[in-house]
């Protein structure tokens, strides 16, 4: 089965429902979050101190996953209803592995 590097982008405050919603992927094997800066153009939509600072704290989870499992989680997001939407990046894998 091919396998896929699944990136979403999502605020602090969603962090929580979108754990939770990997998680209940059984057949996933882990995930990894990053803190990332968010830049917009729309910034006017920041808080104050993220338009002061002119970025945004956000977060990344990075997911190697196969179509079924993406099909999962983007169902599973879907039930969150969240105000502000999660973004994605679907990136192929040529290979991947643990260093020996």
């Amino acid at each position: 089965m091919t396998s896929k590097l699944l990136k979403l982008y999502f605020s602090r405050e969603q962090k929580a429902d979108v754990v939770d919603c990997l998680l209940q992927v059984d057949s996933l094997s882990g995930f990894s979050l990053y803190d990332i800066e968010g830049f917009s153009r729309r910034h006017e939509s920041f808080d104050l101190a993220e338009q002061i600072r002119g970025a945004r704290h956000m977060l990344s989870a990075e997911i190697i996953c196969t179509d079924d499992e993406i099909q999962l989680i983007q169902n599973e997001l879907k039930q969150l209803h969240f105000k502000e939407s999660v973004r994605f990046v679907l990136l192929p894998l040529d290979d991947y592995g643990h260093a020996l």
